[in-house]
């Protein structure tokens, strides 16, 4: 209880919680999630997991470092797409100068995907001959605000394992180009088979990239590395042990960036192990010294345990080692109408 006591967030979420028992003492209905699970399971999951998750924290190599702050620069590029559209070898270029390290390699597409379903699943294929590395980037949405108001966030069944399930609209997203996706990757790899399989994506990129990854680790890419900029949590406990125990995931999270913070654990989600936990200031150039890593599927030391998502934390989304999304201009819009691309 001492944990619990010192943690304000730890409390915040067990008082939303709480509330949420409150609720359904009145007969209302809870979040699907909550529905399923029941509410006492996913507050004792909440507070066992607060003390069995032992946090770590260890040193970042040059290497791993450089790696970080260029991968990124590939989740950054998507947001260009409209300049990429049915240009199969085109060499990618950020106008916003925000993947200067790409343009230097040189990395060119070799496919396009834009979903016109309501997941509008959006991105690339492309390949890096420097770095020897096949890139599957995926592009964040122009209205992340819209599911942030989204209260229910439910389940739905992957198959990548017994009893792993994902939120439901991350892996709808996945599922809309799947197909095509491991068509072309197919096709990539047998012009470059010593070439490695990275997947990125910033914001509502990085939760598709964090399924696709684990879901191409079990399809003939077992070595497939993901590299997650602000992803919020898509899994529950099963699903992430399972992609955790996989290996290779680089999930990285900013100070108090709220979209992390989302599904909230009271609806039993929670995260991929480990974190990178960005604690360098907004806007300010990131050094080794300032990413730290954590253990655990639910930690209170990196930026859960910065308290409850706030949107005038949202500063903190845009920044990943540079401003990730800058090909969007003035920044992610409060939210866009279904039947129109007007910004509202």
């Amino acid at each position: 209880m001492d944990l619990i006591r010192a943690n304000p967030s730890i409390v915040m979420h067990i008082s939303l919680l709480t509330a949420l028992s409150a609720v359904a003492s009145l007969g209302l209905a809870l979040p699907s999630t909550l529905q399923t699970r029941g509410m006492p399971t996913v507050l004792h999951e909440l507070i066992q997991s607060s003390h069995d998750h032992a946090d770590s924290q260890s040193d970042i190599s040059t290497s791993e470092f450089n790696d970080f702050d260029f991968w990124v620069q590939y989740a950054g590029a998507t947001y260009y797409l409209n300049d990429y559209t049915a240009k199969t070898g085109y060499k990618i270029n950020c106008d916003k100068g925000n993947c200067p390290d790409v343009e230097k390699n040189g990395g060119t597409i070799f496919y396009d995907f834009s979903n016109d379903t309501i997941t509008d699943t959006a991105g690339f294929i492309a390949v890096d001959d420097v770095k020897k590395a096949i890139v599957l980037a995926f592009r964040g949405s122009y209205s992340v605000r819209n599911w942030i108001a989204d209260a229910s966030f439910p389940y739905t069944s992957t198959g990548i394992c017994t009893g792993c399930e994902a939120e439901l609209g991350f892996w709808g997203s996945w599922k809309a180009v799947r197909e095509n996706i491991q068509s072309q990757l197919h096709d990539a790899f047998s012009q470059n088979s010593d070439y490695e399989l990275i997947v990125t994506g910033h914001s509502l990129g990085a939760a598709i990239a964090s399924l696709a990854a684990a879901d191409l680790r079990s399809n003939g890419y077992p070595e497939a590395k993901m590299y997650a900029y602000a992803a919020p949590r898509v899994a529950n406990a099963k699903l992430a042990k399972h992609i955790t125990d996989q290996g290779n995931n680089y999930r990285f999270t900013h100070i108090n960036d709220p979209v992390p913070k989302l599904p909230l654990l009271a609806m039993g989600y929670v995260h991929i192990s480990p974190e990178y936990y960005i604690t360098a200031p907004n806007n300010a150039t990131v050094k080794p010294s300032e990413v730290e890593v954590i253990e655990g599927d639910v930690s209170f030391k990196g930026n859960t345990g910065t308290g409850l998502p706030s949107i005038s934390a949202f500063a903190a989304h845009h920044w990943y080692f540079r401003q990730a999304d800058a090909g969007l201009g003035a920044g992610i819009p409060l939210k866009r109408s279904l039947d129109s691309d007007e910004c509202l």
